[in-house]
């Protein structure tokens, strides 16, 4: 497993070009703009280790079981005000169920990807409708076209660095960023944030390391496939072909099952979703006491120490406010 995972850092850090390019065209926006330090609950180490968490928050991902579980449909009939940190790709589709700051006040969305597809997330009317009462949470290296949209629509936008590499090392790529992006507004510069690779895990970070919400409940992040999957038909495929120089047998022996003994089901692994549950699991160790992380996506891959499972409408009645 650990050459796979040593050959999808590899992959990941090609896109480095892209990012480069994207901090670069953001860095105007971004000397001007928010930092997502003025988000933060906590003023102190002494602060963060004594928190006493008021709020819950919903993390909505874009996993097959949050269509199978009609989970958008659960949480828009719920009267509790939760707050709600969305991932882009599901921002429209949630708005559209009545997921809206009209009823969730506290609302966020989060980009931590820099293609320019992104952008497909946020250019639509109903966007538009709500702009001033989401808060847009971007990566320093997000595409530029996610960023006019963002100014064309006057969203909040609320600026982080992605944790790219090793902030101690001389030559790190994000204390580089970080020196960059010091003005007259952010003195330090804007605060880094571990992304763990992918947009769900950035946004349980972002619930708890800024906002400090606790419990924190997960829809939608099932990281992974129901073991019936043909391995062809798996998300990653063909871009794992192409890491693997269209080496087939490779791709199908990266892939493996294992048994979520929470919810009594077998997941697939590929190795790209393998890498994430990995490493959220091992993020989701060193959290601070207070917080408690809790699946509700009735599936998928995410279990382990220190992780709740139940059922989302479960959750519903017992945690929220």
């Amino acid at each position: 497993m650990s050459n796979n995972f040593e050959e999808l850092q590899k992959s990941t850090f090609s896109l480095m070009d892209m990012w480069l390019k994207n901090f670069a065209r953001n860095l105007p926006y971004i000397l001007e703009g928010n930092n997502i330090k003025d988000l933060s609950v906590f003023q102190n180490e002494i602060t963060y280790n004594n928190h006493n968490p008021t709020r819950t928050s919903i993390i909505i991902g874009k996993g097959p079981s949050v269509y199978e579980k009609n989970h958008l449909e659960i949480l828009s009939a719920n009267k509790e005000n939760n707050t709600i940190v969305c991932s882009d790709i599901m921002l429209i589709e949630t708005l559209k169920k009545g997921i809206t700051p009209d009823k969730f006040d506290d609302f966020y969305v989060l980009t931590v990807d820099g293609e320019d597809e992104q952008v497909e997330f946020y250019d639509d009317p109903i966007v538009e409708e709500y702009s001033n009462r989401i808060k847009v949470i971007l990566s320093t290296c997000t595409s530029p076209k996610v960023t006019k949209v963002c100014k064309k629509f006057g969203l909040n936008v609320f600026w982080f660095n992605p944790l790219i590499d090793d902030f101690r090392k001389e030559g790190s790529f994000s204390k580089i960023m970080n020196i960059m992006t010091r003005s007259e507004n952010n003195p330090k510069g804007i605060s880094s944030l571990q992304t763990g690779g992918n947009v769900a895990s950035n946004s349980w970070v972002f619930s708890w390391a800024i906002l400090g919400r606790s419990p924190i409940v997960l829809i939608g992040v099932d990281f992974g496939y129901p073991a019936s999957t043909s391995i062809e038909e798996t998300q990653h495929y063909q871009h794992l072909l192409k890491c693997y120089n269209n080496d087939v047998d490779r791709v199908k022996n990266g892939h493996r099952i294992i048994h979520n003994k929470d919810f009594d089901c077998d997941v697939l692994l590929d190795p790209i979703y393998d890498y994430y549950r990995e490493g959220f699991c091992n993020m989701v160790i060193h959290t601070p006491k207070w917080l408690r992380t809790i699946n509700a996506t009735e599936g998928g891959s995410i279990f382990g120490d220190r992780i709740q499972s139940m059922k989302f409408e479960i959750f519903l009645k017992k945690y929220t406010n």
